[in-house]
This record gives C-alpha cells, structure tokens and sequence, in this order.
C-alpha cells in the first residue's frame, strides 16, 4: 500500500436498491477505493433491496459487509456515513429526508423526485444539511454528453 492510502479515511456506504442501477452502484463503489487522489476509501456496509432471496448474493457478489430488506433501519445504522439511493424515483424523498436528518451524506440516482414539491423539500433539507457538513448530490452523470447538451435547452424551453 502507499503512502496515500494509507492516509486515506473511511466512508461507510449503503447502498438501497439492488436492480440494475443499483448493482451498478454497487459495482463502482466496490472498485472506488482503487481511484488514486481520493482522501476517501468507500466500505460497503450494507446493501438494502426488497427481493430477499437475492439480496444475500448480492451483498456477496459486490463486497457488502451485510443486507437488509429495510430502508428505515439502514438509514438510522451507525455503520453507515453515506446513503446511496438507486430505487424507482417514487420513494426518492422519502429515503433522501429520512438520510439527511439521520445525518448521512445521500447520493440520490436521477430523477432526483417525482414532483417538483418533493424536489423542493429535498433541496432545502440538503442545504440545511450542508450547513451542518452533511451533503447530498443528484446522481446525473448524463450533464455532459453532447447530445443532452444540444437537447436540453430545448427541452427545457418546452417543458
């Protein structure tokens, strides 16, 4: 190990959802700790889903330390410093408002909500988290493909 790493700071990771965005999350965060000039290295704490048949090979598969079938309970867990939020955009807020006020970073996969109501909340509770050191972040890793970049002016002109 070099020197950087091992200066480098544990951020224990939850990650909800285990279809396909979130085997991708699951997936990065597993290889995050390799990337050179992070301070950070992500341990996989756990890993939330609904399907309990499947989540034990999962949590497996990709390195968590342990599974649940209970967003409620992950959120309020000690072992956990950020929240990874990769489930339909319908439950978004609630998860993401339940992180915040627990006091976890969240990492919320787009659409960020389902309503610009909920949007709103959700952006307000982030900022009075980030006040406190706790930040949130939208996972929108399409902001600069080009062809979004030609579409989204137009698109948001339209609605």
């Amino acid at each position: 190990m070099n020197e950087g790493m091992s200066r480098r700071r544990a951020l224990r990771v939850a990650v909800i959802g285990q279809g396909f965005m979130g085997r991708a999350h699951g997936f990065g965060w597993a290889r995050a700790a390799a990337l050179e000039g992070s301070r950070l290295t992500p341990e996989l704490a756990v890993l939330c889903g609904r399907d309990r048949a499947a989540l034990a090979g999962h949590a497996e598969l990709y390195g968590f330390a342990s599974w649940s079938d209970d967003w409620a309970e992950v959120v309020g867990r000690d072992d956990v410093d950020l929240v990874d939020i990769c489930t339909p955009g319908a439950v978004h807020a609630e998860m993401a408002l339940a992180a915040l006020a627990a006091g976890k970073h969240v990492l919320c996969e787009k659409p960020l909500a389902n309503s610009l109501v909920d949007a709103r909340h959700m952006a307000g509770a982030a900022q009075q988290a980030a006040a406190k050191g706790v930040f949130a972040m939208v996972g929108f890793n399409n902001r600069r493909w080009r062809r979004w970049r030609r579409l989204a002016p137009s698109s948001l002109r339209d609605g």
